[in-house]
């Protein structure tokens, strides 16, 4: 739990600061994940190591300097950096700041934070067509198979799944069962329970509630289950079965290149497509490129000839996969740029 003042630090973050500002208020929530808040007093000194990715630096209250590699870059106050946040250099480097006055500053990891705003792009695009789905989504952000799917196979994940329906009692799966589906409850909560090798009858080692998932271990394994689920009450269930499940987690449905593949494409004539912000594409961008942030990308769809070969790019990668799947989905010939703008090693322009 967050402090008062920590809570209205958050809040002033997220309704004055790009690009927090675009968030929805399910992914606000999430927030405080991505970043951390440090206070300091006038004449304090503090150092920051970046992350993977170029982190953003915010400042919420105060001035400061900022020294990286010898050069100093003064900050008079949050003003500065409520459209365009300092870009901290990727580790090893790191960054001395020095408070002028009594400052809070905020830290965002900017890998973290572009998933994030990936995945409220995506649902955000999905309300257009299946509110329903959306909502679904909504419910399983946590789930750790989702997380680690691949962005743009998500929303495929969810069209093919079936609703079942269980009675208070039922079991959804049984130990010693062979694993054929995966599961997430969207409504009602389940008791796990599981018998050892010595024990008489089955012991609880486990509650599930409405947004919780089962299943994937004896999928993934090919074991048997090795735990029973019972609903502690009437429940819904999303139901994915095991062929689909295999064929979403094991084939890339997109075309993926590295940076060194891309950068002889562009020399062919592909045309690179930034699906960022127009803020992040101020920063720096792939020279030549059509700005076309992820949000806009359906409406702005009829821009783009499909004759014509694209590659298309975020930060770290998340968005650019899921704007490809859009696009190959709309019949273009379209590679994502693997790393994004985080990894790319060649020349960038900017505004």
């Amino acid at each position: 739990m967050i402090s008062i003042k920590m809570e209205k630090v958050l809040d002033s973050l997220t309704s004055n600061y790009m690009p927090f500002t675009l968030l929805s208020r399910e992914r606000i929530t999430e927030v405080v994940n991505v970043v951390r808040f440090i206070e300091m007093r006038e004449g304090e000194i503090f150092q920051i190591t970046g992350g993977r990715g170029k982190d953003y630096l915010y400042v919420i209250e105060g001035s400061l300097n900022v020294i990286t590699h010898g050069d100093v870059r003064h900050v008079k106050g949050p003003e500065e950096t409520r459209k365009a946040p300092i870009i901290l250099q990727s580790m090893p480097a790191t960054s001395t700041i020095v408070a002028r006055s009594n400052t809070i500053i905020c830290h965002a990891d900017r890998s973290m934070l572009d998933d994030l705003i990936s995945w409220d792009e995506m649902i955000h695009m999905m309300e257009d067509t299946n509110e329903g789905l959306a909502e679904q989504m909504e419910q399983v952000r946590n789930s750790l198979v989702f997380r680690r799917m691949p962005l743009e196979l998500v929303e495929m994940a969810f069209a093919r799944m079936k609703t079942v329906q269980l009675k208070k009692g039922e079991s959804a799966v049984k130990q010693g069962e062979e694993g054929n589906s995966y599961y997430i409850i969207t409504r009602g909560s389940a008791d796990v329970m599981q018998t050892g090798v010595y024990d008489s009858k089955p012991k609880k080692i486990a509650e599930l509630k409405a947004g919780d998932a089962f299943g994937c271990d004896a999928l993934i394994s090919g074991a048997t289950r090795s735990e029973t689920v019972v609903m502690r009450e009437d429940s819904t269930l999303s139901v994915l079965n095991k062929k689909d499940f295999e064929e979403l987690v094991s084939n890339p449905l997109i075309k993926t290149a590295n940076q060194k593949v891309v950068k002889s494409m562009l020399e062919t004539g592909y045309v690179p497509i930034d699906v960022r912000y127009p803020e992040e594409f101020d920063e720096g961008h792939i020279p030549g490129a059509k700005l076309i942030p992820l949000f806009e990308l359906r409406n702005r769809i009829s821009e783009l000839d499909r004759k014509q070969k694209y590659v298309v790019y975020c930060h770290g990668g998340s968005r650019a996969a899921v704007a490809a799947l859009v696009l190959t989905q709309n019949q273009y010939d379209v590679v994502s740029l693997l790393g994004g703008l985080r990894d790319w090693e060649y020349d960038v322009a900017t505004v």
